[in-house]
């Protein structure tokens, strides 16, 4: 039975930064740190037969074994016939039987056995797992922390990776960065705490199910009892509902509580219980009296360009009644709230410009010579570019203008248009320091497009203009080695 939240599209306008850290962090532990654990078992295993510990704990050890287990009598015998290695490994990794045997009156009284079971020991215990892992009868500040950062297997490791993912690109941006990675730390913290007090098991484990249970449970605490979508799957049927967040709780403590009392299998169910129910405790109790603070405007899918759309549709209304003394004020209003919006430029620069409004044309052209360069901005470059030929535009040929104009038109390579920048530049009275650096990197993206008409022109202006320039000798040079 699979049942996880489906309201929210991935939004990579608000990139789960701290979602996608955690999932890079676990991976590298994983390859990077937990790959060498075979290595170190082996080499623990090897120390522990070559101190001939499993000759001496052999007798003591299957009998435990089989008394803790209740093994009938035929698996006891394959126990027994097990290979020197596998058994040394059994007897190796079992903590409890390690915990008993310290306090063995014979293991106590032998000091040659206790140097080599040490030895075996310490080897193993630098595989993660033992280093890093929870163990309920051995608490650990390392456990604690350390084992929701560490995984069995890959699929293990893929399965807590896609679910993180799945409720932490939502919860990061409803929460906060911060407050979401306290809270995924604190639930995992929980979710072993619960299985310290309820099974102080001597078993090692590992895992970040416990802190993502926990997003689980913030998720429900987060809406609370508002309708949402959810994704189900099972067996057969699949597809999906909506449903007021806090009914799917008890779905999955049910679900929880169905494994702990009668599952098989080795999945810590204390663990999910603790993390759930620590993660939707200090999500929906603050919620309660108003001491979390979460984005409603994205819980209600609202649109954060919502009034930026609706003071566009009023200037729209504006500029198509012809009232355009209103447009403009309006409009050089929005551009203080708004700066940097193409498509409010796309509006108001040719009201501007037809209007002849200096004021507003002025504060237009600013923003419009530092939009990121991408389509909607080479656009307006470009009509900026083909309006500065007409002399009558005389605010838009400024030198100061034109030279930001070149500026982006060569980053854009849009050779032509930089060109026509370049000439109106060239041809002033003011001439701009950058002028020779500008016109050598024009030359370079004509001489590429094989323009060699322009770039005799340019080379001609650097040799009248700026005969000692460095710009002049390399442009230059560079013709020498096109024409070759």
């Amino acid at each position: 039975m699979l049942i996880i939240p489906a309201e929210h599209p991935l939004d990579w306008k608000k990139p789960p930064v701290i979602t996608l850290l955690l999932i890079l962090l676990n991976v590298l532990i994983y390859f990077g740190y937990q790959g060498g654990d075979q290595t170190r078992e082996e080499q623990a295993v090897k120390l522990y037969l070559d101190g001939g510990l499993l000759n001496r704990e052999r007798a003591l050890f299957i009998p435990a074994f089989t008394e803790r287990h209740e093994l009938d009598e035929e698996t006891r015998e394959q126990l027994d016939a097990m290979r020197r290695r596998d058994l040394a490994r059994l007897v190796l990794f079992d903590l409890q039987f390690e915990h008993n045997l310290h306090h063995h009156p014979d293991y106590l009284s032998d000091p040659t056995w206790q140097q080599a079971r040490q030895k075996a020991e310490a080897a193993r215990d630098r595989i993660s797992i033992m280093r890093f892992g929870f163990i309920p009868a051995k608490f650990s500040l390392e456990g604690l922390f350390g084992a929701m950062f560490l995984h069995g297997d890959f699929g293990h490791l893929a399965g807590n990776m896609l679910f993180l993912f799945i409720f932490g690109f939502a919860l990061e941006i409803a929460l906060g960065r911060w407050v979401y990675l306290g809270l995924y730390l604190l639930s995992g913290v929980s979710s072993h705490l619960l299985w310290w007090i309820m099974d102080p098991a001597w078993i090692a484990g590992v895992g970040a199910s416990g802190a993502i249970s926990g997003l689980m449970g913030m998720y429900l605490g987060v809406y609370g009892l508002r309708r949402i979508n959810f994704f189900y799957w099972l067996g057969p049927l699949f597809g999906y509902f909506r449903a007021p967040a806090l009914w799917i709780l008890p779905v999955w403590l049910g679900k929880e509580l169905y494994g702990l009392l009668l599952a098989n299998d080795n999945v810590n169910y204390y663990a999910h219980l603790g993390g759930l129910l620590a993660g939707f405790a200090c999500v929906w109790l603050p919620r309660q009296t108003n001491q979390l603070k979460v984005d409603e405007a994205y819980l209600h899918k609202e649109d954060p360009d919502a009034d930026f759309k609706r003071e566009l549709a009023s200037l729209d209304q504006q500029i198509g009644s012809f009232a355009l003394e209103q447009a403009a004020q309006r409009g050089l209003a929005m551009l203080g709230r708004y700066p940097g919006r193409a498509p409010l430029l796309e509006r108001l620069y040719p009201l501007a410009l037809n209007r002849k409004d200096r004021a507003l044309l002025s504060s237009v052209l600013q923003q419009l010579l530092k939009l990121p360069e991408d389509a909607p901005s080479q656009a307006l470059l470009q009509r900026l570019a083909e309006d500065s030929g007409n002399p009558q535009h005389g605010l838009l040929r400024h030198p100061g203008v034109q030279l930001h104009l070149l500026q982006r038109l060569l980053s854009g390579h849009d050779n032509q248009l930089a060109l026509g920048a370049w000439r109106r530049l060239s041809q002033g009275a003011q001439r701009p320091e950058k002028l020779p650096a500008l016109t050598l990197q024009l030359a370079k993206l004509l001489g590429k497009q094989g323009d060699f008409r322009g770039l005799a022109e340019l080379a001609h202006f650097l040799g009248e203009a700026y005969p000692m320039a460095e710009q002049t000798r390399q442009l230059s040079l560079y013709r020498q080695h096109l024409q070759r």
